[in-house]
C-alpha cells in the first residue's frame, strides 16, 4: 500500500496577503470617506488650544474624536495648508480658528486642498455639487457614482461649510501687521512737514480704556520708535 504523499512546507505555505494602497487620484485630491468625522474635527479645532503637534493623540484626547479614520486627517490638513510637514499648525491654522479670518482660511485650505476645481472654475467654492460633480468626473475619469467622488465631495464640502457670506482678506497679523505700519512711516524730504516726518497716514487702533495713562504711553513710544 502506497504511503500517503506527504505535503512539503513549501507546498503547505500561502502567499502572505498583499496590503491594499489607495490608487492615487487625478488632480491630487486629499479625501476622507468620513467626511462627517472630518467636520467634527474642523469644528473642535476652532475651540480648542493649538497643539505643537496636530497627531492622533491629539485628536483624540484633546478633540474627543476616536477611531481609525483619524489617521487620515493630518495628511488632509497638511494638503490644504493648515498643517506643516512636522505636523505643527500653519498660520492658515491660527486664522482658521479666529471668528473673523475663518472663512478666509477655509477657501485658501480649498483652494491649496482642490487647486484643479478653481482651474476651471475660479468661483468652485460656490458652485452646486452636481457642478463639483461634473469637474470632478472631467478630471478624475471615474464614473459620477463612483464612491471616491463621493468621497472628494464630501471631504470638500466639511471644509467649505466654513465659508460664510463673502469672503475678504483678514487684516493686520502680528508679523505683516508691524511691516506694514513700520513701511507707513517715513521721513519726508519736504522741509515744510516738520519734524514729524511723516510720509503716510498711519491708523492706530486704541484700546478701550479711560486711563489716560495708557494712551501717553502709546504716543510717547510712537514719538521715540517711530517718528523720529
Amino acid at each position: 500500500m502506497a504511503e500517503a504523499e506527504q505535503e512539503t512546507p513549501e507546498k503547505s505555505k500561502k502567499p502572505a496577503p498583499q496590503k491594499r494602497s489607495r490608487k492615487e487620484v487625478p488632480g491630487n485630491f486629499s479625501y476622507t470617506t468620513t467626511p462627517g468625522r472630518f467636520k467634527d474635527v474642523l469644528k473642535a479645532m476652532i475651540e480648542a488650544e493649538r497643539p505643537p503637534a496636530f497627531n492622533r493623540d491629539f485628536i483624540e484626547t484633546v478633540l474627543d474624536i476616536r477611531g481609525g479614520v483619524v489617521t487620515a486627517f493630518p495628511p488632509i490638513l497638511k494638503r490644504i495648508g493648515f498643517l506643516n510637514s512636522d505636523n505643527s499648525p500653519t498660520d492658515l491654522y491660527g486664522q482658521f480658528q479666529g471668528e473673523s479670518s475663518r472663512s478666509y482660511a477655509a477657501l485658501e485650505g480649498l483652494k491649496n486642498g482642490f487647486g484643479e476645481l478653481f482651474k476651471r472654475n475660479a468661483h468652485a467654492d460656490k458652485a452646486d455639487d452636481e457642478k463639483i460633480k461634473d469637474y470632478l468626473v472631467q478630471i478624475t475619469g471615474r464614473k459620477r457614482d463612483d464612491q471616491v467622488i463621493s468621497a472628494i465631495l464630501g471631504t470638500f464640502n466639511a471644509i467649505r461649510s466654513f465659508i460664510k457670506g463673502e469672503v475678504a482678506k483678514p487684516e493686520g497679523g502680528t508679523a505683516s501687521g508691524d511691516k506694514d505700519l513700520k513701511s507707513s512711516v517715513g521721513h519726508d524730504e519736504d522741509p515744510k512737514v516738520g519734524n514729524l516726518g511723516l510720509a503716510y497716514h498711519i491708523n492706530i487702533v486704541l484700546p478701550e480704556t479711560k486711563d489716560v495713562a495708557v494712551f501717553n504711553a502709546i504716543f510717547q513710544s510712537l514719538r521715540q520708535n517711530l517718528l523720529k
